[in-house]
């Protein structure tokens, strides 16, 4: 189980759109994260103050981990890609999405959920006729189920999971208490 925890020899890599922070960021965060997942909106906010408490040294890298009894999970997560594909706009999406989570991520209707992530996308400043038409691509569903295959070659099991320089957190208390710590030691070390 020790061998799971860590993945020294992975590295994460994404389309810069999914990136936010320097390339050369001391410190890289690979975010597992389901949109319609409450934990992950909990986990948002503290990313975010992360990346302020360690400005220019801190870099995230978002990786979609959605699960399949989440309905609306899946639109969201396409939705988000064709922000960052067509727009660079997938950080203003994403903070959308996890914004307004209570009220696309309860209906259970996905058409009515894929409604109203149209009108985020408006919202962004996106045309939500061309995100509807990005999100049927078959490109940008590879482009998400290879994030999810990643996710299983490295045995994450839920979200949302953290990877901080090779080490793994699970959920936003540890990546704000042992995750933390363990970005001030690599900071110092490099």
């Amino acid at each position: 189980m020790a061998a799971r925890l860590a993945v020294p020899d992975w590295a994460p890599s994404s389309p810069e759109y999914r990136r936010k922070g320097p390339a050369d960021a001391k410190v890289v965060i690979a975010e597992f994260s389901d949109f319609q997942c409450p934990a992950c909106g909990v986990a948002a906010p503290h990313v975010k103050a992360i990346m302020d408490l360690f400005p220019g040294k801190v870099a995230v890298v978002f990786k979609h981990k959605y699960w399949d009894f989440h309905l609306n999970a899946l639109p969201a997560a396409l939705a988000a890609e064709c922000a960052g594909r067509s727009s660079g706009k997938f950080w203003e999406l994403h903070d959308a999405l996890y914004a307004n989570q209570a009220a696309w991520g309860a209906l259970e209707s996905t058409a009515a959920a894929r409604g109203l992530i149209l009108g985020y996308a408006k919202g962004v400043g996106l045309e939500p006729a061309a995100v509807e038409s990005c999100m049927a691509d078959p490109a940008v569903a590879a482009a998400v189920a290879a994030d999810l295959k990643e996710s299983e070659s490295i045995w994450v099991r839920s979200t949302p999971t953290f990877i901080v320089n090779g080490k793994r957190f699970v959920g936003a208390n540890q990546l704000r208490t042992l995750g933390l710590n363990h970005m001030e030691n690599e900071l110092k070390k490099r």
